[in-house]
């Protein structure tokens, strides 16, 4: 699943389609997916769910699918483990800030003697034949356990097959595959939609007009995201939605799109969903455009975002999801495996932190700037609790105890 987090492998290729498909709705997005499962269809898909888990499963469709008791017959191969990660792409701070969280429980697992010191990497820069190309030599170098942030929901199948079949686990890192030998763990884009558009609602007090700021056309992430903000606000009749764009996850392509539209549109915007990476763009869009400022919400927790949120006063919201404590969370569970434990299902969705006005102060530090490249990850670096994955597992031995570490580092 493409997201924010990978747009600059494929920004030069993607903006020429964004061109073309300006116009492009969410009808005609959704017109390329097969129906919505039915009630009953979705009740058996998440009945191996844990039933508290199962609210952040909402339009999980639009990611991937759910397999019951998926490893039954797996077993782990024995530590010391050769720890290995395969990457879609390494250009970016949310993706240098993953391989420090992972190179530095690579180090702690070594230092109990269950690990080789060195996690072994691979970039495949957007190329996807060459990722799966990796993924096999990986395997036949000997991983036990390889991490991934996968370029396609299809594209490795054969690898992660060949992967498990030798009894290595492979794990992604919030950027699903409907592999059913993978174990997925990720943040669901439907249910961050859903819970964006419910907050805007009660800002709004049920009455107003939103616009969507979307990333790329096309997408499942973009799917999804916008049609969980739609079903939300579908519960209030007085919130109209005016427009969905498309900003790339790149702030200066957003502030564009939104000039554009703000000009043609000369009717209030009193709310803008933005979907990562675009939140400070869109404000200075309206600024630029001499209209007042929007609430916004976002899904990445940009250093830039909160110090322009402090700087103009904004109502706003954001989601906390940088890379390192998303390695870390989906490592999590990596080790329940490599103990012996049997995940419920392939597919653990998980919540996500929330930076409100009623939290800001956690988040924010004085040398934030619009400029800033880091993210606000607070003084907790963990999206979850450890004992969220509890649920999601049976059987097996304790699981190797490691800690979460800052990392935000500079794009590489």
């Amino acid at each position: 699943m493409l997201t924010w987090k990978n747009r600059a492998v494929r920004f030069a290729r993607v903006i020429t389609v964004a061109a073309c498909t300006a116009a492009f709705s969410l009808v005609g997005l959704a017109a390329s997916h097969a129906a919505d499962p039915t009630a009953e269809e979705q009740a058996a898909a998440l009945a191996a769910v844990p039933k508290e888990a199962q609210k952040y499963y909402g339009g999980y469709w639009y990611a991937t699918n759910t397999v019951a008791d998926p490893f039954a017959n797996w077993k782990p191969h024995a530590p010391p483990w050769k720890i290995c990660h395969n990457d879609s792409y390494l250009g970016n701070s949310w993706r240098a800030n993953l391989v420090a969280e992972l190179k530095a429980l690579t180090k702690q697992l070594a230092d109990q003697g269950l690990a080789e010191p060195e996690l072994n990497v691979t970039n495949s820069n957007g190329d996807i034949n060459l990722e799966l190309t990796q993924l096999k030599a990986q395997i036949a170098q000997g991983c036990d356990l390889i991490m991934s942030y996968p370029g396609s929901a299809t594209g490795l199948c054969a690898g992660i097959k060949e992967a498990f079949d030798k009894g290595i686990l492979f794990v992604t890192i919030d950027s699903t595959v409907t592999c059913p030998e993978a174990l997925n763990v990720a943040t669901n884009p439907y249910y961050r939609g859903q819970y964006e558009g419910e907050w805007i609602a009660k800002q709004l007090g049920g009455k107003g007009t939103a616009l969507i700021m979307n990333g790329q056309p096309g997408t499942a992430n973009t799917v999804a995201q916008e049609t969980g903000f739609r079903k939300a606000v579908e519960a209030f009749p007085d919130i109209k939605v005016a427009g969905s764009l498309f900003g790339m996850w790149t702030g200066s392509v957003a502030k564009t799109e939104v000039l554009k539209f703000l000009a043609t549109h000369p009717e209030p915007v009193h709310a803008v969903f933005s979907t990562g990476n675009m939140g400070v763009g869109v404000g200075q869009a309206f600024e630029q455009s001499g209209r007042a400022l929007p609430i916004i919400t976002e899904v990445t927790n940009l250093c830039s975002l909160l110090a322009y949120w402090k700087e103009k006063n904004l109502t706003a919201n954001t989601f906390v999801q940088d890379g390192g404590p998303m390695a870390y969370s989906a490592f999590i569970p990596a080790l329940h495996m490599m103990a012996g434990q049997k995940p419920k299902v392939n597919t653990i969705f998980m919540p996500l932190p929330s930076i409100t006005a009623e939290n800001f102060n956690d988040y924010y530090d004085a040398s934030m700037t619009v400029q800033s490249t880091c993210f606000a990850n607070g003084k907790d670096l963990h999206l979850v609790p450890d004992s969220y994955f509890e649920q999601f597992f049976t059987g097996g031995e304790p699981r190797a105890k490691v800690e979460i570490v800052s990392t935000n580092a500079q794009p590489q």
